[in-house]
């Protein structure tokens, strides 16, 4: 089902008022998943609109926290529907999505790839686009916003200059057919051109100097499809001329996004935000030999978010961190202390931050689960009460 758009006249309040960004009472999670399930079954009454602002700064910082369904419809171990489980995950039930917003979420980014789905003229098998659009409505139906994206889709949007017309007509193609399916949908359901493209089996695939040549000639292929995208999606119908759009830099990357090199499309709505991963510090946060501990010595790492907040912010646009997160090194304690700090500042900016969940909860590299979509529970409800609380204060103090 389809929300209305309605604009945005005050932003609600999450809870109540609390003085800063610890010690907030955890979640509500009483239920089992048995209970969920039946409660969601019995409650098919459509979720009120949700209230959508005017200008990108103000519905950026609508969205709150947010979560990925990582490794779910991004996942590319089939080319038919069962690719959705290929990658280790449950199928995807309307179930999460409401228990998800029960434990204070108030977006969800949903990746999907769609290259190994479409044909040689890059049409997308109606199956997939149907199953898609049953997890949209999942969770807009939940009450959350929703992001939609291209994910696992690099080969087809390589950023060189050799591949950038090809590049240019995936993603002409695929935008075209995901924006006219969309179309009707209200203004809460985002759209994002690309995630993460970058010169992939180079040197330079992840970093490189801002004064790169090669990198910066790949960051303004970037650009040309970003504008690609963003004037594929205005010309569409319904409420894609007015729908809020996500477009990254190289990589995602903070630094390539404020590289001088990269610039926002031209956009009549005015409706754009910059999409960046920032798992921040590397070191603490995704290298899973580096360092384990967190302190306020640290805090300088955060710094990124300033950079982003003097280019993006402070000229009309929004700022939204797709995807971050802190793998598990056995260091709990470590993780919340972290968890403050980098939402807290987030927060402060009117960033949304995404968790990133691929289902992993073992000690080491890339293991960045949080919710168990099976049993429905939270993995670890420290840091996830932490999170939430620094949005929840943020807000009240907004508000105030």
């Amino acid at each position: 089902m389809k929300r209305i758009t309605m604009s945005l006249t005050a932003l609600a309040l999450a809870g109540t008022m609390l003085a800063g960004c610890a010690g907030a009472t955890a979640p509500a999670d009483t239920q089992t998943a048995a209970a969920q399930t039946e409660n969601t079954q019995e409650a098919q009454t459509q979720s009120a609109p949700l209230p959508v602002a005017d200008n990108a700064v103000a519905f950026a910082a609508s969205l709150g926290l947010g979560w990925n369904l990582g490794n779910t419809l991004d996942a590319t171990g089939a080319e038919d529907l069962t690719s959705e489980t290929s990658w280790g995950q449950p199928k995807a039930e309307k179930a999460l999505f409401k228990y998800l917003k029960s434990q204070g979420i108030s977006s969800v980014r949903i990746p999907v790839s769609w290259g190994q789905h479409t044909d040689a003229d890059y049409n997308i098998d109606p199956d997939w686009m149907a199953r898609v659009t049953e997890v949209v409505d999942y969770a807009m139906d939940s009450g959350l916003y929703v992001i939609i994206n291209s994910h696992h889709d690099c080969d087809k949007y390589y950023p060189s200059d050799e591949h950038a017309d090809e590049s240019e007509r995936y993603i002409k193609a695929v935008w075209t057919q995901i924006a006219d399916n969309f179309a009707d949908y209200d203004n809460s359901l985002i759209f994002e051109s690309m995630n993460e493209p970058r010169l992939m089996g180079t040197s330079i695939e992840w970093w490189f100097r801002d004064d790169d040549e090669k990198g910066i000639a790949s960051i303004k292929v970037i650009n040309r499809l970003n504008q690609a995208f963003v004037d594929t999606v205005r010309a569409s119908g319904g409420n894609n001329p007015t729908r809020y759009l996500m477009v990254p830099s190289n990589a995602a990357a903070p630094q390539n996004a404020t590289n001088p090199a990269f610039v926002m499309p031209e956009d009549p709505a005015n409706k754009l935000m910059v999409s960046v991963h920032a798992y921040t510090p590397y070191d603490f946060a995704g290298k899973a030999d580096g360092y384990s501990d967190w302190s306020d010595d640290k805090l300088f790492e955060l710094n990124f978010m300033d950079g982003l907040n003097t280019k993006f912010i402070k000229n009309g646009y929004g700022v939204v961190i797709g995807e971050f997160g802190a793998t598990n090194k056995d260091n709990l304690e470590d993780r919340v202390a972290w968890a403050k700090d980098y939402v807290g500042k987030a927060s402060s900016l009117g960033i949304p931050c995404f968790l990133w969940d691929n289902g992993g909860t073992e000690v080491g590299e890339e293991n960045f689960g949080m919710i168990d979509r099976t049993n429905l529970k939270v993995y670890y409800p420290e840091i996830l009460t932490a999170m939430v609380e620094c949005y929840t204060s943020n807000e009240a103090k907004q508000a105030a």
